[in-house]
């Protein structure tokens, strides 16, 4: 499992991890999060690579599953794990927003709710899980990463 620092989770922590050289270091910020009991689908390039896609991955982009108390986990996960825990937005106003982008020491993190609230239901057939590191991460099926690109439903 990775570790946490005082100011947040280092990459070097998590390319300490066996396996780990095999992945972007952006997929980390997902790891982290599923590790925490988050609950979220990852989608986007991210996604598409872990179903082998040969995709630049440039980020991560997680649909977070609606819910009062996966949004209190989000919210404590996120206090380590941003590199700027202070602009993080509470846990009920994450609950109004549509895309919440979040820099972590792995790179950029992008926190689709407005997709949770609207995606959850149809994305959730077809994810299944890919491990990450020994982490179990939840992950959109490739059919599903291509009609979030092409409807761009955000």
């Amino acid at each position: 499992m990775l570790r946490q620092a005082q100011a947040g989770y280092l990459p070097d922590m998590a390319l300490g991890q066996p396996g780990a050289a095999d992945f972007p270091v952006v997929v980390f910020a997902a790891a982290i999060l599923a590790a925490e009991g988050v609950s979220f689908i990852l989608v986007g390039s991210a996604a598409s690579w872990l179903r082998g896609e040969a995709v630049s991955v440039g980020d991560t982009d997680v649909v977070i599953e609606p819910g009062e108390a996966n949004l209190h986990r989000l919210h404590d996960s996120l206090k380590t794990l941003a590199t700027h825990p202070s602009a993080l937005p509470s846990s009920q106003r994450l609950a109004m927003r549509s895309i919440v982008p979040v820099q972590t020491s792995f790179g950029k993190l992008d926190l689709l709710l407005e997709g949770g609230r609207q995606d959850w239901d149809w994305l959730r057939p077809g994810a299944d899980f890919i491990d990450v590191t020994d982490v179990d991460v939840l992950v959109a099926s490739a059919a599903d990463c291509w009609a979030r690109r092409l409807y761009k439903r955000w």
